[in-house]
């Protein structure tokens, strides 16, 4: 089962070759997190994209300048305080930063560890929940459109307001 008290990375864009790669943080070092390894000491601006070097805080090496967004809890995707990294593509960059992150502490997430700290956290429902795995899934036009409704929460309204016209 998943840990909900620890800090979580993963690559959250495919892997390989790619104009950019996104790493995801959630967790509740995720301020720590930014202040080591872009090697500043102010807090972030929430919900704020800025354009910075990082580096490996343990080596001191540069890993890569890219674009950083800390979103602080309850107003990210997971309710926890999450940071996104769009670093350049590529496995090189992603895997250093991944690494960084794990040295400073976080895990590599599992599978959907994401999606299920957002349902924990009342962020989305488990039909969004299960709609995001059916998106990403997803082989055609028609499928996809009916799994962007539902993560909207277009299924769970119908059934919430089904529900209360039967009552």
């Amino acid at each position: 089962m998943y840990q909900l008290n620890d800090d979580i990375v993963a690559l959250a864009t495919v892997a390989g070759r790619s104009a950019i790669s996104v790493v995801r943080v959630s967790g509740k070092s995720s301020q720590s997190f930014y202040s080591k390894i872009l090697r500043v000491s102010k807090s972030p601006t929430p919900n704020y994209v800025k354009l910075a070097s990082l580096y490996n805080p343990k080596t001191k090496k540069l890993i890569d300048q890219a674009m950083v967004t800390f979103y602080k809890s309850p107003k990210s995707f997971t309710g926890e305080d999450c940071l996104e990294f769009s670093v350049h593509g590529g496995a090189v960059i992603a895997n250093n930063l991944i690494g960084a992150l794990i040295s400073l502490g976080a895990r590599g997430a599992m599978p959907g560890e994401f999606s299920y700290r957002a349902f924990i956290n009342n962020k989305i429902d488990l039909l969004q929940a299960e709609a995001i795995a059916s998106v990403i899934e997803s082989t055609n036009d028609l499928d996809n459109y009916y799994s962007l409704s539902t993560i909207k929460g277009q299924l769970s309204k119908g059934i919430k307001k089904s529900h209360s016209i039967l009552k």
